[in-house]
């Protein structure tokens, strides 16, 4: 099982940590949105997308009122 919440991103330009920014489901898969919290850095270019499959996703099955929820 994969729960999102528990793997920390940093930015590769300014090794600033990224925060969880976006969400949404491509075909078999939940693909969540890291952005930089750094000032200097441009989003477009410090966005992280990371793929985790729908079946393993331990956060998008475990909160029925979240927004991603397979429950919900």
């Amino acid at each position: 099982m994969v729960n999102i919440r528990e793997i920390s991103i940093k930015c590769g330009h300014c090794d600033t940590y990224q925060t969880l920014s976006g969400f949404e489901r491509r075909g078999d898969f939940n693909v969540y949105t890291y952005e930089c919290e750094g000032t200097g850095c441009d989003p477009d270019l410090s966005r992280t997308l990371v793929e985790v499959p729908r079946e393993l996703d331990e956060f998008a099955r475990r909160d029925p009122s979240w927004r991603g929820s397979e429950t919900a």
